[in-house]
């Protein structure tokens, strides 16, 4: 039988599977030939895995009792897991061990159908059932030298293989291969049991020691104390990202605030939760950081005895009710005059320095160029002299795709946080893919839950928020929205982004900028980034018409230049004077004041351009 198997496969190497004659090979290995094809049969390939871990507790327990429980056993036996990755493996016979060893089938290493083709662990696997694989069966000629009987473990992650020579065969092992399996399955479920207590233990206890909200996983489930489960859906995930990120990082540290997406502010302890001496779960024990209750008792025992209250009715039950409509609207028309009286820049700016000084993570929406990236930065600065600021260009694509460039600045965070204030600046976030996406929100996490001292801006160059991108996976992180409004809207600041737009465009000689131009520029319907600005500017200063300007409150002064040639930049600089002998009606001294240059400089300069008065 092993001759007909052996020349059948040859014949499926040749010719596919068409050429294999019915009955000689089982429907289960030729299907596996066939996920198999392509394989290198030069050299035995087995892959080395970037991360294999190692057996269940169960498995190994069971495995390194199998020999003690069965001495007369001389087969090796394996624990395979995903992807045909050796966990586990414990020999019987010396000989045996040595052809193992040869052929790579040792622990770490990878046996998957698509790294050396056709095993009974594979086969097992995809099928759900017990198996064998003998000689031939196996695709590769040198794993032909083998046979083995595998069972898989419910719920299918793992496999048993009982592996011996190929002239042993290996049919009488199946039941010692399910039996195995069933005890691993069996341990496991044990394991698990007491993890699920041992989590639940600790979510009871944390609540018993006074914690208002209690968020406990291990790793898998996430489970809610009664508290928690009255919070905002936005805050029960900000409480769970810490459970699950304390469970990876196997640090916990000491208590810590927290600011909720709500609004609020928690302090936090987290806990790990350990059995059978092995780190299963982490539990989060969380409540307010004010004590409201305090502060409200506080309040009493200060207002007793004060006879300066209004002495109309009290209302006992306007506390149970809140504030009426009346009290409501006046509170919302002093807000809105407040609001009226700032500039849509300064109100944005003020929202920016207050999110940044309670390090609560914001959005920034505006058009491209209005300088989002440069205030954040610039407000930082101004609050934590100390900080350190990282700016990531989240939509900046890999040769891959796979946005591991974007997040390796978060990633370096997050093995090394940092101890003094850090902002994080997200460039570009409307431009990200999913897989960045994720990637960030992977790391985010991680460094949100790990470190208090990281404040994170993100900025978005478009006119409104869409959660349907790829970016909204990432919105959960952000606790405010800002909107930095176009160049238009901010008159307090249009003359000193033009001042320095021209003297980028004069080569970095200074030049004061007149009344005259300020007035050009906002009669331009430009969209309001700095682009536009510096093409307006341009514009206005090679454009502008030269000789003779009055201005049209002064008629009866009139100032002419008489200079056959002048630059663009000394044309600029003309006109600027002018336009100050102008408002200062002749007056040297005043516009020399005005464009705060020395008034012998001014002579010079209205010498050097032939400008000249008539009255």
């Amino acid at each position: 039988m092993s001759r007909e198997v052996e020349a059948a496969r040859r014949r499926f190497l040749r010719s596919g599977r068409d050429a294999v004659g019915p009955g000689v090979v089982a429907p289960a290995v030729l299907a596996s030939w066939e996920r198999s094809a392509g394989i290198d049969l030069q050299r035995l390939a087995a892959a080395v895995p970037d991360g294999t871990g190692g057996a269940p507790p169960g498995a190994a327990r069971v495995l390194d009792e199998v020999h003690t429980r069965h001495p007369d056993l001389d087969a090796t036996v394996l624990v395979v897991g995903r992807d045909g990755v050796v966990l586990r493996r414990r020999d019987g016979e010396e000989s045996l061990a040595e052809i193992l060893d040869a052929l790579d089938l040792v622990p770490g290493r990878r046996h998957g159908e698509r790294d050396v083709g056709t095993t009974a662990a594979a086969v097992a696997r995809h099928e759900g059932v017990a198996v064998t694989v003998e000689g031939p069966e196996h695709l590769h000629p040198a794993l032909g030298v083998l046979a083995a009987a595998a069972a898989p473990v419910e719920p299918g992650e793992l496999a048993v293989v009982v592996v011996r020579h190929a002239a042993e065969g290996a049919a009488r092992d199946l039941p010692l291969a399910r039996a195995l399996a069933r005890e691993i399955a069996d341990e496991d479920a044990r394991a698990r049991r007491g993890r699920i207590l041992a989590v639940h233990d600790a979510l009871a206890a944390e609540a018993a020691g006074g914690a208002v909200w209690v968020v406990a996983t291990d790793g898998d489930d996430v489970v809610l104390g009664a508290g928690a489960r009255r919070l905002p859906p936005a805050d029960q995930q900000v409480l769970a990202d810490l459970a699950l990120a304390g469970l990876a990082l196997e640090r916990p540290g000491a208590p810590y605030h927290v600011d909720l997406p709500s609004g609020g502010c928690a302090e936090v302890a987290v806990r790990e939760v350990r059995h059978e001496e092995r780190l299963v779960g982490c539990v989060v024990g969380a409540g307010p950081a004010v004590d409201e209750q305090g502060r409200r008792e506080a309040e009493a025992r200060r207002r007793q005895g004060s006879h300066v209250a209004p002495t109309r009715r009290r209302d006992f039950a306007a506390d149970l009710r809140g504030a009426g409509s009346e009290e409501r609207a006046h509170a919302e028309a002093r807000v809105r005059a407040n609001r009226d009286l700032l500039t849509p820049s300064l109100r944005a700016r003020q929202e920016l320095a207050a999110n940044l000084a309670r390090r609560r993570h914001q959005v920034l929406v505006g058009e491209a160029g209005v300088g989002k990236r440069t205030m954040a930065v610039e407000q930082f600065g101004r609050l934590y002299r100390d900080g350190a600021v990282t700016v990531i260009a989240t939509d900046a694509t890999d040769a891959s795709g796979d946005g591991v460039r974007a997040a390796a600045p978060l990633a370096r965070l997050v093995h090394r946080p940092p101890s003094r204030p850090h902002l994080v600046v997200l460039r570009g976030l409307q431009g990200v893919t999913p897989l960045v996406a994720r990637r960030l929100d992977e790391q985010l996490r991680l460094l949100l839950a790990r470190t208090g001292d990281v404040v994170v801006v993100a900025c978005l160059d478009t006119a409104s928020v869409d959660t349907s991108r790829p970016y909204g996976l990432l919105l959960r992180h952000f606790h405010e929205t800002v909107r930095i409004p176009a160049l238009r809207h901010r008159a307090d600041e249009l003359a000193d982004l033009a001042l320095s737009v021209l003297r980028s465009i004069g080569g970095g000689r200074s030049l004061r900028l007149s009344h005259q131009v300020v007035r050009v520029l906002e009669g331009y319907a430009w969209p309001g980034n700095v682009s536009e600005l510096e093409d307006v500017l341009r514009y206005v200063v090679a454009r502008k018409p030269v000789g003779v300007i009055q201005a049209p409150d002064l008629p009866a002064l009139c100032f002419t230049r008489r200079a056959p040639r002048l630059s663009m930049l000394e044309t600029a600089q003309a006109d600027a004077i002018i336009q100050a002998l102008y408002e200062a009606r002749g007056n040297r001294y005043q516009a020399a004041a005005m464009l705060g240059i020395a008034r012998s400089s001014l002579y010079r300069k209205i010498d050097a351009f032939g400008i000249s008065y008539i009255a």
